[in-house]
């Protein structure tokens, strides 16, 4: 019988598996909890749950374990020959991630440079994040993939695990999913779209670094921050009121509040002054406000009224004063900025919530309720939050105006989501009325690859000659 024997930088390695795999015989009468651990000519040697170890004939084993023997010592030769490597994190997927193999220079000083192969990496026990770097690890490979990037042609990509048992797994489930067709051992993974949802809106500041904001501006939100003189404060949720729809935030910036409540309630018809707050074209600050005269047009119910003043469709908020220049309500209208991210370009929508002519504000002296904690009747004012002020903000509109506008906050929050990118057309999609038999037998990608009539990545709109690009290597053009 032949020797086997463990290479010593991988014996560590084995030695700290979790669970043992489930080993059946060939006639399926028996089995046994073991780990692999190497492979030699027909001989698979296997440890066991106490640290011992046993040698099997490969013809002992089933179909599936055998092969599972075969793709676990060709995935260790493999790793032992490329030796430890360091790798980044370029995207994080579903399930999984793609990521580049590092270099480094002689030079202790030098930085790591990540530019070599590109893998698709399964996922682990720790979770991946972008631009996380592995350090000498042991990569296992586990068949091919074939990655379609966002703003690319699909290509074909080794698949690699950091445990042996994992990489030997997902290549017999490829196997066997596979079914004998060689186009289908390099499943499609597609990159994400990710989409950076940027939502800027108004913060109206109580005074010692207090303020409340929308609640809806929040929602979701991976970081939420004041901008203010070029600078992002953090900003941290005291409190919400899901009827108002307000939060009360904190933050170590703080600026001077004004006067918020007027000293009599908004009336039906009243005459009222409407001051819209904009963004600069850079988005990054707050814009000189304009000014717009109206009516009180109906009472609403609760917290909120209406009103027919004109206001500006690019605002994102602003105030309703009463002609002695005292705040009845506060209005917001968050911006939301969509930036679609990929791999290699970036492109950007921008979506405005929609103008109406009657816009709901919220009553100014509604929002004191925001500074109460408990049940109603055992209500208590929260400490160490200064109480909403009454009375005239100036004399003139260009007073009340700067006033307003150096005394209002810019509160910016940020989210990621990621969706499946848009289905890419092949010759069922890409308009062309031929049937398969009356298509072009091969197409061009815009890599130069070349596929025939029944490979995944054919489009009859781009036919080309057989010996034009390169095949293929799923379908061998």
């Amino acid at each position: 019988m032949s020797r086997l024997l463990i290479p010593a930088c991988l014996a560590l390695i084995f030695s700290a598996s979790l669970s043992a795999r489930e080993w059946k015989s060939a006639d399926g009468s028996r089995s046994l909890q073991a780990d692999f651990v190497a492979m030699k000519d027909t001989q698979v040697l296997l440890r066991l749950p106490d640290g011992k170890t046993t040698v099997l004939s490969l013809s002992a084993l089933s179909g599936d374990d055998a092969e599972f023997a075969r793709l676990a010592q060709a995935s260790l030769t493999d790793a032992e020959t490329l030796g430890p490597q360091t790798l980044e994190i370029q995207i994080v997927l579903a399930q999984g991630a793609i990521a580049r193999l590092g270099s480094k220079a002689p030079s202790p000083d030098s930085p790591w440079i990540f530019a070599g192969e590109t893998l698709y990496l399964l996922p682990g026990e720790e979770p991946f994040e972008k631009g996380m770097r592995l350090e000498a690890r042991l990569l296992f490979p586990a068949g091919q993939r074939t990655f379609v990037p966002l703003d690319a042609d699909p290509v074909v990509i080794r698949a690699c695990a950091l445990t042996l048992d994992q990489a030997a797994a997902s290549a017999l489930a490829l196997r066997q999913a596979a079914g004998g067709d060689s186009t289908r051992l390099a499943p499609q993974i597609a990159e994400p779209l990710v989409q950076i949802i940027t939502t800027r809106g108004l913060a109206i500041p109580l005074g010692k670094g207090y303020y409340l904001a929308e609640s809806r501006l929040l929602k979701g939100a991976a970081s939420t921050v004041l901008h203010e003189n070029a600078k992002d404060y953090p900003v941290k949720v005291i409190k919400e009121d899901p009827g108002l729809g307000l939060s009360l935030l904190q933050s170590d910036y703080q600026m001077e509040p004004v006067r918020l409540l007027p000293r009599e309630p908004a009336q039906i018809g009243q005459s009222i002054f409407a001051l819209s707050i904009g963004l600069t074209s850079t988005r990054k600050n707050l814009a000189p406000p304009s000014l717009s005269r109206g009516i009180v047009s109906q009472a609403g119910s609760g917290s909120r009224f209406q009103h027919d003043a004109a206001i500006d469709p690019d605002c994102v908020g602003g105030y309703l004063m009463n002609d002695r220049w005292e705040v009845l309500g506060i209005f917001f209208r968050p911006e939301s900025r969509v930036e679609v991210l990929g791999s290699s370009s970036k492109t950007s929508a921008k979506t405005v919530e929609a103008s109406s002519e009657r816009v709901e504000v919220l009553h100014s002296r509604s929002m004191d309720q925001m500074l109460y904690e408990g049940e109603k009747g055992a209500q208590r004012r929260l400490s160490g939050i200064p109480a909403p002020r009454s009375g005239s903000l100036g004399n003139t509109p260009k007073e009340v105006i700067e006033r307003l506008r150096d005394s209002t906050a810019l509160l910016i929050s940020s989210r990621e989501e990621k969706r499946d990118p848009p289905a890419r057309k092949t010759a069922a999609t890409s308009g062309s009325t031929r049937t398969d038999d009356s298509a072009p037998a091969f197409s061009l990608s815009g890599s130069g690859i070349r596929h025939n009539r029944n490979c995944r990545y054919y489009n009859a709109a781009k036919a080309c000659q057989a010996s034009d690009g390169k095949p293929c290597k799923l379908c061998g053009g």
